[in-house]
């Protein structure tokens, strides 16, 4: 249905190398945005800078560190979100979408301006 607007959980990087996690409730869909003139390298490079752990997949994906995405979400330790947090990684494992024991997540990269 057109009008309505879906909500996808975005960590946000933006031309600033600011990071900000959009959504953090939405569990349905996840990715990276950040402004067009940033590689995969660059932004993973960014975003070791918060979080060691996090690697190029490819020119368009990341494996990105799970523990990344709780520590930037407001609701990370409560029940119900954890719960819909594991959930996702569940749904991602189950796609070949997860490695290193569940704490990395393949990431796709949108680029847009931020």
């Amino acid at each position: 249905m057109e009008g309505l607007l879906k909500q996808v959980m975005i960590l946000e990087i933006d031309d600033h190398a600011n990071v900000r996690l959009l959504n953090p409730n939405d569990f349905k869909e996840f990715c990276i945005q950040c402004s067009d003139s940033r590689s995969a390298v660059e932004v993973c490079e960014i975003l070791q800078l918060l979080r060691e752990g996090n690697k190029v997949a490819d020119e368009k994906h990341l494996w990105l560190c799970n523990e990344l995405i709780r520590e930037l979400a407001p609701d990370a330790g409560d029940d119900k979100w954890e719960m819909g947090f594991t959930e996702m990684i569940d749904y991602a494992t189950s796609k070949g979408w997860t490695e290193n024991n569940e704490t990395l997540i393949r990431t796709h990269i949108e680029w847009a301006k931020v």
